[in-house]
């Protein structure tokens, strides 16, 4: 997707704003509340793999399909763009496949939150103990 509303858009200007001079805050609990919301969304979208695995099987649909080899070749093919299988169709390309992709981006999210969190800690440690050393010699 292209154009202002585009989430790409949203992250070039709020790197435009940081490098151009712009000031970041950071919000330890906000991030801790966005680790907590990836692992959540992760777990859904896993579930949801799960459901279509098990609800999104199209092996009797009643057009046929017992008896008009066309219609069992249309079954089998639903069944496959819901769950993958033969690999003619990629499995991003399935309904399973497109949750498990989310599930793995939201983990990869979760995984960027959690070091920015620790590297902010660690930072905020050292500037403090740097700042009592400091204090100490005055």
């Amino acid at each position: 997707m292209a154009g202002p509303e585009a989430p790409e858009a949203g992250w070039k200007a709020f790197t435009e704003n940081i490098v151009g001079g712009g000031r970041l805050e950071l919000d330890p609990a906000g991030l801790e509340q966005c680790i907590k919301l990836c692992q959540e969304h992760a777990e859904d979208m896993r579930e949801l793999a799960r459901r279509a695995r098990n609800d999104l099987r199209a092996l009797d649909l009643g057009i046929g399909e017992k008896d008009i080899e066309s219609a069992k070749d249309l079954a089998r093919k639903f069944d496959e763009k819901a769950i993958g299988g033969s690999g003619t169709i990629d499995s991003g390309n399935t309904a399973v496949g497109l949750f498990l992709a989310h599930e793995a981006y939201a983990l990869d999210m979760k995984s960027m939150f959690e070091a920015t969190l620790t590297q902010y800690r660690e930072q905020d440690s050292a500037l403090v103990g740097d700042l009592n050393q400091s204090g100490q010699q005055l």
